[in-house]
C-alpha cells in the first residue's frame, strides 16, 4: 500500500500542475481570443465575454493614463513652480542691481535740472533735494562765517565759536546724509519718467540701462503671471482626477484599482478559452496559434483522464485489498464467537443440571421436615460432562 500511496501521491502533484497550466493556457487562449472584435464572432456567449474583455481592457488602460497624468501633472507642477522661485529671485536681483544705481541716477538728474530752462514740469521731482541744498548752502555759510569770526577772537571766546561749529557741522552732516537719501529717492521717482529725454552721454546710457533692467524685470512678472495660469490649469486637472494634496495616494488607488481589473480581465480571459475549449469554437476565430494552443490544452486534459484513471485503479486496488483483509480478520473472529457460544451452551446445560438436583433436593427434605422421611445425606452430583472437545484447549480463565 505504501507504493501504491507514494504513486498516488506523485499523481496528484502532476495532476495539479496540469491544472495549473491548463488555466494559464485557457488564460492565454482567451487573452489570444480577445484580440478578435466581438463583432466578427458569431457565438452570442463568445461575443459577450469579448466585449467585456475590452471594457475592461479599456477601463484599465484609462486608469494607467490617469496615473501618467497625475505623475506629469505633479511634475510640471513642481518645475512651472521652480521656473517661479528661479524667476522671482532673478527679478530681486535685477530690482537691487537698479536700485542701486538711484542715487547716481538722482544726483546726475539733479545737476542737470538745474540746467534745464524749462524744467518747470519736473520741480515736484526735485523739491525735496532743493530744500536739502539750500538748508545745506546755509550752515555752509553759516560754518564759513564763524570760522571768520573765530579768528578775530580770544581763547575763551574761540571755545565757544568751536561748540558752535560742531553743532553746525553735525547739521551739515545730518543734511549731507538726508541729500544722498533724496538723491536715491528722486533717482527712483525720476527712472520712470520721460526725463531721460533730456539728458546725454553717461546720464542718457544710465536711463537707458535703468529703463532695461525695469523691462526685465516686468517680463519676469509676466512670465510668472503665465506660469501661475498654467498651473492653477493642472491643479485644476488634479482636482478632476481627485489627486490636489494626495497625489501618491491617488496613485495607489488606482494601482489597486488596476490590479483589481486586472484579475477580473483574467477571469474572463479564463472564461473565454474555457468556452472555446468545451464548445471547440475554433471555427469563430481563424489564428493557428490559437488553434494550436487549444489542441495542447486539449492533449492535456486527456492526459489528466489518464492520470485520474491511474489515480482511481490505484485506490480501488488499495481498498480491494484492505476489504479482503478485514473480510478474512472477520471470518477468523466470527468462527472464534460461534465455539464460545457453544461452550457457553454447554456451561447453561451443566447449570440447568444443577439447578434439577437442587430442586428434588429440597423435595425430599420437606418429607423430611413432615416426619414422612428420615434425614439422608444428600448423594454426590454426577460427573459433569466435558466441556470442551478433546482437541480444543479450554478458553484462558478471566480474573
Amino acid at each position: 500500500m505504501d507504493g501504491r500511496k507514494k504513486e498516488i501521491e506523485r499523481l496528484d502533484a502532476e495532476l495539479r500542475r496540469l491544472e495549473h497550466q491548463i488555466t494559464a493556457d485557457c488564460v492565454e487562449i482567451g487573452r489570444r481570443a480577445a484580440a478578435a472584435a466581438p463583432s466578427a464572432v458569431n457565438n452570442e456567449e463568445l461575443a459577450k465575454y469579448l466585449n467585456s474583455a475590452v471594457t475592461l481592457q479599456n477601463s484599465i488602460s484609462g486608469l494607467h493614463g490617469d496615473i501618467d497624468r497625475i505623475r506629469s501633472l505633479v511634475q510640471g507642477l513642481t518645475a512651472l513652480q521652480n521656473d517661479c522661485d528661479d524667476a522671482v529671485r532673478r527679478r530681486d536681483q535685477i530690482l537691487r542691481e537698479r536700485q542701486s544705481r538711484f542715487m547716481e541716477l538722482g544726483a546726475g538728474a539733479f545737476a542737470l535740472f538745474r540746467k534745464l530752462p524749462d524744467g518747470d514740469a519736473y520741480r515736484p521731482l526735485f523739491e525735496e533735494l532743493a530744500r536739502i541744498e539750500k538748508d545745506l548752502d546755509e550752515r555752509n555759510r553759516e560754518l564759513q562765517h564763524l570760522q571768520e569770526q573765530e579768528q578775530s577772537k580770544g581763547f575763551f571766546d574761540k571755545i565757544k565759536f568751536k561748540a558752535k561749529k560742531v553743532m553746525v557741522r553735525g547739521e551739515i552732516n545730518r543734511l549731507d546724509r538726508a541729500k544722498a537719501s533724496g538723491y536715491e529717492h528722486a533717482g527712483a521717482k525720476i527712472a520712470d519718467s520721460d526725463f531721460g529725454r533730456h539728458a546725454e552721454g553717461a546720464l542718457r546710457e544710465l536711463f537707458g540701462s535703468l529703463r532695461d533692467r525695469k523691462a526685465a524685470a516686468d517680463a519676469i512678472l509676466d512670465d510668472n503671471a503665465r506660469r501661475q495660469a498654467e498651473m492653477e490649469n493642472h491643479r485644476q486637472e488634479l482636482q478632476r482626477l481627485e489627486a490636489v494634496d494626495r497625489s501618491e495616494e491617488r496613485v495607489r488607488d488606482l494601482e489597486r484599482r488596476i490590479e483589481s481589473l486586472g484579475k477580473e480581465l483574467e477571469v474572463i480571459h479564463c472564461w473565454t478559452g474555457q468556452l472555446l475549449l468545451e464548445r471547440d469554437l475554433r471555427q469563430e476565430i481563424k489564428d493557428p496559434d490559437l488553434s494550436a494552443k487549444i489542441e495542447s490544452v486539449l492533449a492535456q486534459r486527456e492526459l489528466i483522464r489518464q492520470k485520474r484513471h491511474a489515480i482511481d485503479r490505484l485506490k480501488a486496488e488499495g481498498e480491494m485489498e484492505e476489504i479482503q483483509r478485514k473480510e478474512k480478520e472477520r471470518r477468523t473472529r466470527r468462527k472464534q464467537l460461534e465455539e464460545e457460544m457453544r461452550v457457553k451452551e454447554r456451561q447453561i446445560g451443566t447449570i440447568d443440571i444443577e439447578i434439577n438436583v437442587g430442586l428434588r433436593r429440597i423435595e425430599e427434605l420437606k418429607r423430611v421436615i413432615s416426619g414422612d422421611a428420615p434425614y439422608v445425606d444428600a448423594p454426590p452430583l454426577p460427573p459433569l460432562p466435558d466441556l470442551y472437545p478433546p482437541t480444543e484447549p479450554p478458553p484462558p480463565k478471566t480474573v
